[in-house]
């Protein structure tokens, strides 16, 4: 995947800069295009899932890291160290702000090229991406520019938008996405998208991945269920009860995702060429003890007993393998040093050699189908929906499953079957992070955020002691969008203070 990290680095510097070209004094070099044809934009701008065992799934989402020179253990959800209580650097290409406002920038481009070369699907899913960057940016930080941004010299400080009209407008640029694609598909039969990274052009997929992005944006509201103004439950009951007009993932096949091949630039990140990941990677038990718990047939899949069980007994591994008192993962409550001990003991599990090292691994989800289900099914135990929440529940659960070519055997019915109330909906949380794992991307971490599912462990010999709830804005805006940076931060927080542990609207 680094490969063509590179490629849409380029192609989104080559995009950014040549608005600055004055073509009208400027002969045309038949040579060098002075437009670029949407489909590349598309491609360029499309959001790529994650790879399994990077960052983001690390301490203690799925994940640690112990070697000999391992400092404190961190609960790290960015590269390379903990990123909330830092100031985003604007100079810093890499950051995901800066990223997203390269995408965003292309987007618009990509519209007016599109409306230039009569494409009229582009400005559609235009509207997707728009939606998508922007309750990126929104969930991580509060309040933002929207209704001003991009607009450059015509307005060089846009005022923040209330996180809360943020997501209004983000829902309804996607009912209108989901609506106006729909009805292009019915004018256009047999029309698809070029530049498509996932689904090799079909606009039905498109659609119902608009449909189950809202699902998971509707779920993200959960604490403004009863906001009349942001209304979820009937945006949330418009989508389950016309099923034609808002269609939805179906089963696997409709996933976002990735599937990685030993080719340049497709490769997952976990594989024979990074001989440090083998060395230092360790499950963490946050994920190991609730596999363990529920007897999960995922458990031995995706993990390898520890060397110390195999050690105990070496003439009959299949036993030891079936055995779930053979796992074990690392505490992030521990230090560094004390895992590394551990480890080089063989008392931790590690990825599942057979599945992971090599140069495919598994899929990289952006958006699946056993998220969808297990959100609809959180739903309707929270009473939005009348659905059966157990029908949903199930369906999430066994495509969890079958991502893994796992047996469900018994699972459903005495191991970890749906029950009501409070109870089942920790159920469904809990199966929604295990179904999360390794995938999806930060989600793990807003499931947690939201719901306090699942429950992390906390030590003082590490660098944090609780999980802080926001990113803090880019430094740029504090000297160069003053008045309206501080004026949003005196909205939301009640002073002029841009910290990690403030609650932001959709917290409260």
């Amino acid at each position: 995947m680094k490969a063509i990290k590179i490629i849409l680095c380029l192609l989104l510097v080559i995009v950014t800069t040549s608005g600055c070209l004055k073509y009208d004094v400027l002969r045309d070099n038949p040579n060098n295009p002075i437009s670029v044809p949407p489909a590349l934009l598309f491609t360029a701008v499309i959001p790529r899932p994650v790879s399994s065992f990077t960052d983001s799934y690390q301490d203690p989402q799925y994940h640690t890291f112990a070697s000999a020179d391992s400092g404190p253990v961190n609960y790290k959800y960015g590269t390379g160290s903990f990123y909330y209580g830092d100031k985003i650097k604007d100079n810093d290409k890499s950051t995901t702000y800066s990223a997203i406002s390269s995408a965003l920038r292309n987007i618009d481009k990509m519209v007016k090229e599109a409306e230039s070369a009569k494409t009229p699907v582009y400005p559609i899913l235009a509207k997707f991406l728009k939606a998508y960057y922007y309750i990126t940016m929104t969930r991580q930080m509060g309040d933002i520019p929207l209704t001003e941004a991009l607009k450059g010299a015509e307005i060089p400080k846009p005022r923040y938008d209330s996180q809360k009209s943020v997501f209004i407008q983000c829902l309804n640029w996607l009912d209108e996405a989901n609506t106006e694609l729909g009805a292009f598909i019915t004018a256009n039969p047999g029309a698809s998208v070029d530049g498509d990274i996932y689904y090799t052009g079909d606009l039905r997929k498109w659609q119902k991945a608009i449909n189950a992005y809202t699902v998971r944006v509707l779920i993200l509201l959960s604490k403004k269920e009863n906001d009349a103004d942001v209304n979820v439950k009937s945006r949330f009951q418009a989508i389950i009860q016309n099923p034609s007009k808002y269609p939805l993932f179906i089963s696997l096949s409709d996933n976002m995702q990735i599937t990685h091949r030993d080719e340049d630039g497709f490769r997952g990140t976990y594989n024979p060429t990074a001989g440090i990941l083998k060395e230092g990677v360790i499950y963490a038990d946050t994920y190991i003890d609730l596999l363990k718990s529920y007897q999960d047939p995922r458990l031995p899949i995706i993990a390898d007993p520890t060397p110390k069980a195999l050690a105990a007994n070496p003439t009959n591994e299949a036993a030891v393998r079936a055995d779930f008192a053979s796992y074990a993962g690392a505490s992030a409550a521990a230090t560094a040093i004390d895992n590394n001990l551990k480890k080089n003991n063989g008392e931790f599990s590690r990825p599942n050699e057979k599945r992971f090292w090599n140069f495919t691994g598994q899929p990289s989800i952006l958006l699946g189908y056993s998220e969808q289900e297990l959100n609809i099914a959180e739903a309707a135990n929270r009473g939005w929906i009348a659905t059966d929440a157990k029908t949903h529940y199930d369906n999430g659960v066994k495509a969890s499953m079958d991502f893994y070519n796992a047996p469900v055997g018994d699972y459903l019915t005495s191991k970890a079957p749906y029950i009501s109330g409070p109870a089942g909906l920790k159920r469904i949380l809990e199966q929604q992070y295990l179904s999360f794992a390794e995938n999806s991307g930060w989600e793990a971490w807003f499931l947690n955020r939201r719901t306090g599912v699942p429950e992390y462990k906390f030590s003082n010999v590490n660098n944090i002691t609780k999980f802080p709830v926001r990113w803090a804005y880019p430094t740029a805006e504090n000297t160069d969008n003053t008045a309206n940076y501080r004026a949003a931060l005196t909205a939301q927080f009640g002073s002029e203070i841009d910290d990690r542990d403030q609650l932001m609207w959709l917290l409260k």
